[in-house]
Order: C-alpha cells, then structure tokens, then sequence
C-alpha cells in the first residue's frame, strides 16, 4: 500500500529542527495542558507515541516522571535526545517505535499519551488500541487531534492562496490524513471503542503568534511533508507566488506588527478500567 508523505519516517527525520522551530509554540500549549489533566507526577510512568521533537516528553518529565519517547522516524527521536541531553532531563529514554506496533510490554506504564502524532498513523484505530494495551489497570491516557478544518487557519488560509495563484486547482478527493479522527465526537468514539471509561474530551483554542510572514512561510514549507512535495508539484515559480499570496493573506490579519492565528484542539483523556 502506498503511504502519504507524512507516513515515511525518512521524511520526518530530515525536517526534525525545522518543525520544531514551526510548530512547538502552538503543540505546546496543548502539550502543558494535557499533562495538567493527566495529573502527571514522579511517580508515574510515561510512553509517548509518536512524540515528534518531544514537547510532551520533556513536560512530563519535568513532574519527574520517567518517560519513554518514542517516534516512528529517527532524526524526530535523535532530537528528543539531544534536547534530553541539553535540559538534563536523564529521567527520558528515547526509541525508534512504530505506534501501531509497539515494543512495550502489556501493563506496563500508568500514562500513555499520543499528540499530534497518531493522526497520522495509516491504521489509527491500533494506534489507540497501542495506548490502551500497554497501559496498567487505572492507567491514564491522552489523545490530541484537531478540533475541525475551518479552525485550522494554517491550511485554511493555504486552500486561499492556492487558489489564488493557481484558480483551477483540484480540489482533493479525500479529506488530509489529520482531518481522519477530527473533533470531540470523533476523539470520544474512537477511544472509547478501544476500551477507555470516563473519557473527557476538551476543545481548547490556543494562539499562534506570527512576527514575521516571510519567516513563517519560509518554515512552514520546510517542516511539513505534504507541503514539500505539494511546492515541488507545481514548481519554483508558482510555489513563489503562492508564498506571497500566503504571506499577503497572512498581513490581513495583522494587529499591532504581529499576526495571531487561533487554532482549535480537542484533548481526549480516558482511563483504563481498574
């Protein structure tokens, strides 16, 4: 089966610092409050799934948790280390994992956690079924996806642009792979088809502070596999002029020489029966 470009970890791992620099100050914020709801302390045990460049992890690990990062592409897990190694957070292990398939013993930690990052997963159902088995009995799970398209400026205004630059542009058929598990219903039914009791789900809004579009859409380009390849489609030229469509559309929005985009998250959290 063909996998999307953000289904290959070798795409992932090249980009590693530039999605850090792109997205942490957005999936942070929903990172801290996932933690606060998990009530995450030292005395817990930690997986993280799909951890990208560790926002959630080394939150967790600042309660004095011990936690296991892991990601399916290793420049993402070689990143957790290196910033691991930079905040003297010894109390994270790091490991190249799939999250469908993970090697961790049943029952074996009391929080697992996945956010952002199983969106992605060709099989999200045995991502959730992942987090739920390696879970103690009581254990503690969160999931965050998005909250809905129209509450995702980011791609919102890129359909804009696009069209824009290029008026005919297909729209695509199926819907991107993070709108698959998209919304509070959604987020509900899955993990409490895998089992979970007692799941909340809160849809949180958070802001994404712009300063400079250029420098924005100079990362944004950079740090996310369907965008690369979607710039290569249509080649240099036009990828220039919908840069500037997208940074002009971005000015629009401009108060007080920043530029701020609020962006919609559903934090899931369910426990495993006891």
């Amino acid at each position: 089966m063909h996998n999307a470009p953000d289904q290959v970890p070798e795409n992932w791992s090249s980009i590693a610092q530039d999605y850090e620099l792109a997205f942490e100050q957005l999936s942070k914020q929903y990172a801290t409050e996932a933690v606060t709801l998990l009530r995450i302390d030292s005395s817990d045990t930690v997986l993280d799934v799909a951890a990208g460049t560790g926002a959630f992890s080394l939150l967790a690990a600042a309660t004095g948790a011990r936690v296991l990062a892991t990601d399916f592409a290793e420049g993402m897990v070689n990143r957790i280390r290196e910033r691991a190694a930079e905040q003297g957070a010894d109390n994270i292990t790091c490991a190249v994992m799939d999250g469908q398939s993970l090697d961790v013993p049943n029952a074996s930690h009391t929080v697992s956690a996945s956010a952002l990052g199983l969106i992605f997963f060709p099989d999200i159902g045995k991502g959730i079924d992942e987090l739920y088995r390696v879970l103690k009995p009581g254990g503690r799970c969160a999931i965050i996806c998005w909250s809905s398209v129209e509450r995702m400026p980011l791609m919102t205004i890129m359909v804009q642009a696009l069209k824009l630059v290029i008026p005919d542009f297909p729209t695509p058929s199926e819907p991107p792979l993070w709108a698959r598990l998209l919304g509070p219903e959604a987020l509900a039914t899955a993990m409490e088809t895998a089992g979970f009791v007692n799941v909340k789900i809160e849809t949180t809004t958070k802001p994404l502070t712009i300063h400079s579009p250029e420098k924005f859409w100079s990362g944004f380009v950079k740090s996310s596999p369907p965008m690369i390849k979607l710039m290569s489609s249509i080649g240099p030229e036009t990828a220039a002029e919908v840069g500037r469509a997208y940074t002009d559309l971005l000015r629009e929005r401009e108060t007080d020489g920043a530029i701020t985009l609020l962006v919609d998250a559903c934090i899931g959290v369910g426990e495993v029966p006891k």
